[in-house]
């Protein structure tokens, strides 16, 4: 109201700060007023004795029984019931009254006697004592006094309280702003009231021994302060915070509600002031102190018609179901729990204290964890999700490698650690925390003399979520802001993180003991005892273990090296305590043992550089011009872009083949970027396209066939299929053998 330009709407300041105010209205008033609780003065009147005490006089409380030391006994259901008991011992106890009927009768008499006082000093003023006129002069005087500075300075405080809340404005934070305004208006609203507290104890009580009045005085700006501070926060809650125009008529409603609530309040705490401080009446400040506690338990039947102001404060759920099932269940249950609210108010009114605040201030209370709780986590995510965008966006529209596992990271131990907290909180408001722990800590098996329950295992359980938690948020911590910082390189930086998950391991594993019951002498005998598994059995798990530390240590092979093992070349993505994982070019991973790289033979591409040098054969015909083909091998190699042109290309001739002149070409290429068979690869291409554009010939293998004897000829020829065949020959050699036959007729 107060700010001239609209600010987005805070419904969870809203909501918080109201009911914080009208919980301080109400509980606060109720429970810790009490005589039986706080020794202050004017809380209520002392037990009435002899008859005085009324109908709460008739019967003698139960005595106290002996107490119990809890931790005397052993945890399980008989440690649960005597907590329970000792938390809820005065549960149900009903505190007197402090009054009877026959006070109006007492009443109407101080009031005839007051008034035949009063009568009789009109009648009699003459006869007065002046000194006693001048007693009773100087309280009114001061009063009045008191007033005329209270106006004059109050209203000069909250003149300077409206200039600064016109001042007051940071850029960065529009709730910083609303709550800047707001301390300066309520510092403007107690500064007057509190220089007069000031004087009251100095110099009027001790200028006057601190008589009644004098007491009276001190007290009553005390509760004018307390009453301006509760203004201010009303106000400052409803009218400061920036609201959604819709929603104004709501809050003003409830403003109002509120305001008269408060003042109705002051009148009854000033009166009970009053009656203590004068020595009235016991049982007539126990009637006031009911009559309190009985309106503050029937002021709010009017939140029945204001339904749809008191939904407005809470928060609109955004993203979280589990909040919104709760929001929907308030909305649903609105008037039972009101009605719930009522009657419990009058039983605080009747008597039974310590239920009705127990229930009431806790319940409210609850509520009050639980919607800060969601409200916290709504804000958290939508935090991370705009700062996740904001990387996005510098990223150039791809998720940020290093602040987004950072983020996440964050978001994950908070909310972990706020419902742990949230948890615990809710079952200590129940006071159920210590019972239901003690349940939980009852043994279900024993293994030797160390007893597991179901409490170590949730402990197991918390230890271990922290420490994954921890690691990932100590990983994205180091990676994302003190690598980057002090250029820590890749490997190093893998390997700290290594070391530190692994310290991290050893100690989440030294706590799960102790949160088992393991001894020392038993962890002693266990290590013992895996030395001896190690030394027969778990040789080669042992020997890769050293090994991978030997490798962390000694960076041999670090965390994106490129290296070559057994005819396997590609990055390695991780250097752990058993293997190496090594991707390839194809994109699969291989696991090597650590033994084998720190006692086999390896290449590393990048130990100390990335820059490899490879050497291009290529044979070219007799016919052309060495020189030429020098120049046109240059041109190809800085025609690829994965070829670095420093260091430069170079051309050997590197001699004179059987059939071709051969060449190699040196060229130099970043491993990180691409592969020596990738580069060759596509190298290939546009060495062939520059030289068959210059003419020059690749020649293909020749060979001569030298034959030392021809008899081998006609059998060649047989099988090639150039002589005669088998069927012609052998009817010539019938042909040839009948002519050189004799004739039957020269027989």
């Amino acid at each position: 109201m107060f700010d001239s330009q609209p600010q987005k709407s805070r419904p969870t300041l809203r909501f918080l700060l109201t009911l914080a105010s009208l919980l301080a209205m109400t509980f606060a008033m109720l429970g810790p007023l009490h005589a039986q609780q706080l020794d202050i003065p004017f809380v209520g009147p002392p037990q009435p004795s002899g008859e005085g005490g009324g109908e709460e006089s008739g019967g003698e409380s139960d005595p106290e029984p002996p107490g119990v030391d809890v931790h005397s006994v052993e945890p399980g259901l008989e440690q649960a019931q005597t907590l329970l008991k000792q938390n809820y011992a005065d549960f149900l106890v009903r505190e007197p009254l402090l009054f009877d009927l026959s006070l109006a009768d007492h009443l109407l008499t101080d009031a005839y006697a007051l008034w035949d006082g009063l009568r009789d000093l009109r009648e009699n003023i003459a006869q007065v004592n002046p000194w006693v006129l001048v007693d009773w002069a100087v309280p009114i005087l001061i009063l009045l006094v008191f007033g005329v500075l209270f106006i004059l300075l109050d209203r000069q405080a909250q003149r300077v309280a409206r200039r600064t809340q016109i001042l007051v404005h940071v850029d960065l934070s529009p709730w910083l702003t609303s709550l800047l305004r707001s301390l300066a208006l309520l510092l403007g609203r107690a500064a007057a009231i509190a220089l007069l507290v000031a004087l009251s104890y100095f110099p009027i009580q001790a200028a006057f021994s601190s008589v009644a009045w004098t007491r009276v005085l001190s007290d009553a700006l005390w509760w004018l302060l307390a009453y301006r501070a509760a203004h201010a926060i009303i106000v400052t809650t409803l009218r400061l915070s920036p609201v959604d125009a819709g929603a104004t008529e709501h809050y003003l409603r409830l403003e109002r509600f509120a305001l008269i609530t408060l003042r109705i309040s002051l009148g009854f705490l000033l009166l009970l002031t009053a009656l203590y401080h004068f020595d009235y009446r016991p049982d007539a400040i126990g009637f006031v102190y009911f009559a309190f506690r009985l309106t503050l338990a029937l002021a709010p039947l009017y939140l029945f018609f204001a339904r749809d102001a008191v939904l407005a404060l809470l928060p609109a759920p955004q993203r979280s179901p589990l909040y919104a099932m709760v929001r929907r269940a308030i909305s649903a249950n609105y008037y039972g729990m009101l009605a719930v609210t009522i009657a419990l108010l009058l039983f605080n009114a009747a008597g039974f204290v310590h239920a009705a605040t127990f229930i009431l201030a806790r319940g409210y209370a609850l509520i009050v964890l639980l919607t800060l709780s969601f409200s916290a986590a709504e804000r958290l995510r939508a935090y991370v999700a705009h700062k996740r965008e904001e990387a996005r966006e510098e990223a150039g529209g791809e998720e940020d490698a290093l602040a987004s596992p950072l983020l996440r990271a964050i978001e994950q131990w908070t909310l972990a650690l706020g419902g742990l907290l949230v948890v615990t909180l809710a079952l200590r408001l129940l006071a159920l925390y210590e019972p239901v722990v003690a349940l939980l800590k009852v043994p279900f098996v024993s293994v030797g003399n160390v007893a597991i329950s179901i409490y170590s295992l949730l402990t197991i359980a918390l230890i271990v979520v922290a420490t994954v938690l921890s690691i990932r948020l100590f990983k994205a911590l180091l990676n994302a802001k003190v690598y980057p910082a002090l250029n820590v390189d890749v490997g190093v930086a893998y390997a700290v993180n290594t070391l530190i998950n692994y310290a991290l391991i050893v100690v989440a594993f030294v706590l799960c003991m102790v949160a088992l019951g393991v001894q020392p002498s038993a962890v002693m005998v266990v290590m013992a005892s895996l030395g001896v598994g190690i030394g027969f059995g778990l040789q080669n798990l042992t020997e890769n273990l050293i090994s991978g530390f030997i490798l962390l240590f000694g960076r041999a092979v670090k965390k994106g090296d490129f290296i070559s093992v057994n005819d396997v070349y590609g990055r390695v993505e991780a250097v752990g305590a058993r293997s190496v994982v090594v991707r390839t070019p194809d994109n699969y991973d291989m696991l090597i043992p650590s033994k084998d790289i720190v006692s086999g033979r390896i290449i590393n591409w990048t130990f100390h550089d990335s820059i490899v040098r490879v050497h291009i054969p290529i044979g070219v015909s007799y016919n052309s011009d060495p020189r030429q083909v020098e120049e046109l091998l240059l041109e190809a190699a800085s025609r690829d872009d994965n070829i670095l042109k420093h260091p430069a290309p170079d051309v050997w001739l590197v001699g004179f083949g059987d059939n071709s002149i051969d060449f190699e070409l040196l060229v130099h290429f970043d491993c990180r970027s691409t592969t020596e068979r990738k580069l060759r690869g596509k190298f290939n291409f546009i060495l062939w396209e520059v030289l068959h554009e210059a003419g020059i010939e690749i020649p293909f293998p020749q060979r001569d066939l030298h034959l030392r004897s021809v008899d081998f000829l006609p059998e060649v020829n047989r099988q090639l299929g150039f002589g005669p065949r088998r069927s012609d020959r052998n009817a010539d050699e019938v042909a040839n053998a009948r002519s050189h036959s004799p004739s039957e007729s020269d027989d």
